[in-house]
């Protein structure tokens, strides 16, 4: 493929049928093996090949590109980083209802992105707080919200013990957005007891600092759900 596009006078077309069976297999690959897959990616130039099959004029190539994105994200994460730059611009081109399996599969790859990358910041926050938190306020919403929709793992619990510690040294960073901060304590099924302790000491911080008025009339802003949870859960 790569030679065709440098010389389509010298070489055939590629099969674009044979492609996308290519493809799929390599997204069962990734979704079957996991985290074992990443050698396989190591030895190989897939990242080429899936940056120059995201911009194929055909929507079923770029359609089994961007799964496959999104299961190499799952599962390599560390392989995908590199070219997020040059990823990105692409993906945001194919958010187009007009093809919308293109355009879910765009979606579901850039959410996948944006979940390993909050989970990246969140472990920077167990290694440096000093350096990343006064950077809280830029990130905090988006950090939020990435989370919140993920299962508890322990992916999730070293990111979210890493912003715990961030807002530990700068807790203003999180006022602004303190709303959001709470729906994702609220997604949280059974955190470890010492992870629970540390959004205990937050939400109470947060609440002792404005005052009971104060704070009940902030409380009165969430989704009933939400209300119901952190009261039960926290006090």
């Amino acid at each position: 493929m790569l030679m065709y596009n440098q010389h389509p006078d010298q070489y055939e077309a590629p099969d674009k049928d044979f492609m996308i069976v290519a493809l799929d297999l390599l997204s069962g690959l990734a979704e079957g093996l996991g985290g074992s897959v990443d050698q396989l990616v190591a030895r190989s130039n897939i990242m080429t090949l899936l940056f120059q099959c995201m911009q194929d004029p055909m929507p079923e190539v770029r359609q089994s590109s961007f799964a496959l994105l999104g299961d190499l994200t799952k599962a390599c994460f560390p392989h995908v980083k590199p070219c997020i730059a040059e990823f990105m611009p692409i993906l945001g081109l194919n958010l187009n209802p007009e093809f919308i399996s293109v355009c879910n599969n765009a979606t579901w790859a850039i959410g996948e992105i944006a979940m390993q990358m909050a989970i990246t910041i969140g472990r920077l926050g167990c290694v440096c707080p000093q350096e990343v938190s006064p950077m809280l306020q830029q990130f905090i919403r988006p950090w939020c919200t990435s989370l919140r929709n993920i299962r508890d793992n322990g992916e999730k619990d070293s990111a979210f013990r890493g912003i715990c510690m961030m807002i530990g040294v700068n807790p203003a960073g999180v006022v602004q957005d303190f709303i959001f901060f709470c729906d994702a304590v609220a997604s949280w099924v059974s955190p470890k007891d010492d992870l629970r302790d540390m959004f205990y000491k937050i939400l109470h911080g947060f609440k002792d600092q404005v005052g009971e008025e104060n704070w009940q009339q902030f409380s009165e802003q969430f989704p009933p759900l939400l209300k119901e949870r952190l009261s039960a859960c926290y006090g």
